[in-house]
């Protein structure tokens, strides 16, 4: 039992010295100080968007900020909020054309057709 405990030991010493190193090469001095730089740059879309908005001016995408923000906050492959939804069902009411849209609100085009077919701008197939 003890032979069991002590590869336990030394498996775990040995993942304590891998993330150490890791840090190091990463550039943080501690897991701390690389944990605070990733939940204060996942946690604030502030950040994000602080680095977007002092790009320069020539390599900025031509989106509105709130787009950008939107964006920024969902990343790939995350659910769209019902709000962002409802003013993209508002402008499609407003007679602003699909295929504008995505730029506009920083979504996929997938997202604007769901959009239609909710409010009943595209009929489903027979």
């Amino acid at each position: 039992m003890s032979d069991v405990i002590t590869q336990i030991q030394n498996a775990e010493a040995a993942k304590l010295k891998a993330l150490s190193k890791l840090h190091a090469e990463l550039g943080y001095p501690s897991a701390q100080a690389l944990a605070e730089a990733i939940l204060g740059a996942a946690g604030s879309t502030k950040t994000v968007a602080s680095r977007v908005a002092a790009q320069p001016a020539a390599s900025k995408p031509a989106v509105s900020a709130k787009a950008t923000k939107v964006a920024v906050a969902l990343g790939k492959g995350r659910r769209v909020p019902d709000s962002v939804r409802a003013e993209i069902a508002a402008a499609l009411k407003a007679g602003e054309t699909a295929s504008k849209l995505p730029k506009k609100f920083g979504v996929s085009y997938n997202i604007i057709h769901e959009v239609k077919k909710k409010i009943g701008m595209v009929s489903a197939r027979s």
